[in-house]
């Protein structure tokens, strides 16, 4: 692609041509009965990707990402046509929107077509203590993310209550921390850190900012 896909002021990623349904999906409004996961489950989107696989073979229309360090990747990626059919299943006005978008983009226009209103702002005051126990939030759920990674894939392969439980759970929230971080990053900017010291903190704080790093005893960090 020339330039960037834009839906509503929100930046849709890419990844070896296919979109990040993720981030539609939080373009849309991020409402629980447009998950991703209801989308994907969809009969009439198992047929379209099935009919996609029979006439393009070389093009790969889909796939997911639950595990692995990198937590940037994480999640549903389709391609143009599964995008397409994404927001007309949300509602004919999002497609419209979805539509123009990657009609600009093609073209290599400068500006999405039809943007709305900017998202509005509002000023909060915020503690450190605050600021700091939404890391330490962030970190918790990383942490159960990773946990539920290796529960779906240690039990994925059974059924019952609990291993739809996990697997449910991950598709749900397993985006969730990455598209935490840049409002982590933008509130924690100006405080200080030192990976040396022990503290918990300064190692959250690192995490942070270093979201894909493992550090280890001693301070010393290697960046995958």
């Amino acid at each position: 692609m020339s330039s960037q896909l834009t839906i509503l002021n929100t930046k849709i990623r890419s990844l070896d041509g296919l979109f990040s349904l993720n981030d539609l999906h939080r373009a849309s409004g991020a409402e629980d009965k447009h998950s991703p996961f209801r989308f994907m489950r969809n009969e009439q989107t198992k047929e379209l990707i099935s009919e996609i696989d029979s006439q393009t073979p070389n093009l790969v229309a889909s796939k997911i990402i639950r595990g692995g360090t990198d937590l940037t990747v994480r999640g549903y990626w389709v391609c143009e046509e599964l995008v397409l059919s994404y927001a007309m299943w949300i509602s004919p006005k999002f497609h419209l929107v979805v539509l123009r978008a990657f009609l600009a983009m093609h073209r290599n226009e400068p500006k999405q077509l039809a943007l709305p209103e900017p998202s509005k702002m509002y000023q909060r005051d915020l503690t450190e203590k605050e600021m700091q126990d939404f890391c330490w939030a962030w970190y918790a759920l990383r942490n159960y993310i990773e946990l539920t990674d290796k529960l779906q894939k240690q039990f994925g392969g059974f059924g019952g209550d609990y291993a739809r439980a996990i697997r449910q759970l991950n598709e749900r929230y397993g985006n969730l921390p990455q598209e935490m971080l840049p409002t982590l990053q933008r509130i924690t900017a100006e405080f200080n850190q030192d990976i040396t010291h022990g503290n918990g903190w300064n190692r959250i704080i690192y995490n942070v900012r270093h979201p894909n790093a493992i550090i280890r005893s001693g301070g010393l960090v290697h960046l995958f």
